[in-house]
């Protein structure tokens, strides 16, 4: 009987997905992209392959680390950024991974670095509505946390990456992910939804007409959590300014890929 897993669906159509944004990205972006990551663009059998290995090593970290709730959250009604921490705290886990299997020699280790970054930077922020897009929320924190340690920068309307800098960047908000988890183990759950918010909101700016955004003292926090949860707006980290224009430049792109496999 052949072994069952979970990572391995629907990774031909995400590849193909993957693809097709990153190439419309980098031309609208004019990034020049380093020869690995050009060979994963144009290769579909080769993409295919690095999200299995991606998606296998994420799903197995969902229960790894120091986990202060249910890992797979199911059936939890909690704000939706605690769910954009978990999916970001997953693919950061694999990205750092994938630094040791390059040192075991495993040829997939450098593909998954470059389709988690891009994927999560230029596909995700943009697909959807910004209903609690927690996917979307993932890849807005990925691209200030890289912005803000100049790993990347857009100026002239043009992307660039400092290569030198970004995987060092990456680990380092893995690392700051993964304390906030560890930290929360101590706290209830509602300070550490907080604990979080105050996590992200250092990085992605909230609505300006949020009650979270205020601070705990607006909260009702004597109540019941769904109160809390009540107050959490649809869209609490709006797009900054450079996913409002890759939104305006590529949703149609990104609208054309539903259902493509190859």
């Amino acid at each position: 009987m052949a072994t069952y897993f979970w990572g391995g669906i629907f990774c031909d159509r995400e590849a193909a997905r993957f693809r097709k944004v990153t190439d419309s990205a980098r031309e609208l972006l004019y990034l020049a992209l380093p020869a690995d990551a050009e060979r994963l663009v144009l290769d579909q059998r080769l993409a295919q392959e690095t999200y299995v290995l991606w998606d296998l090593i994420h799903d197995r970290t969902h229960s790894r680390g120091d986990l202060p709730f249910d890992p797979f959250m199911i059936k939890q009604r909690m704000p939706f950024w605690m769910y954009a921490l978990e999916e970001l705290r997953c693919d950061l886990s694999t990205f750092r991974e994938t630094v040791v299997l390059d040192e075991e020699g495993d040829p997939l280790a450098k593909y998954i670095r470059y389709a988690i970054l891009f994927d999560r930077l230029f596909r995700f922020p943009i697909t959807g509505n910004r209903v609690r897009n927690y996917d979307g929320l993932g890849g807005q924190i990925m691209f200030a946390h890289l912005h803000k340690t100049a790993a990347l920068q857009w100026t002239d309307n043009r992307l660039t990456f400092d290569w030198e800098k970004v995987t060092p960047a990456v680990i380092e908000l893995c690392e700051q992910v993964e304390a906030l988890y560890h930290d929360g183990i101590n706290r209830s759950r509602l300070a550490q939804w907080i604990a979080a918010y105050e996590f992200v909101k250092s990085l992605v700016p909230p609505h300006p007409g949020s009650t979270w955004a205020k601070g705990a003292d607006q909260l009702p926090t004597a109540g019941e959590l769904k109160a809390v949860v009540n107050l959490v707006l649809d869209d609490e980290f709006p797009l900054n300014v450079f996913y409002e224009t890759l939104n305006r430049k590529l949703a149609d792109v990104v609208a054309s890929t539903k259902g493509i496999a190859a």
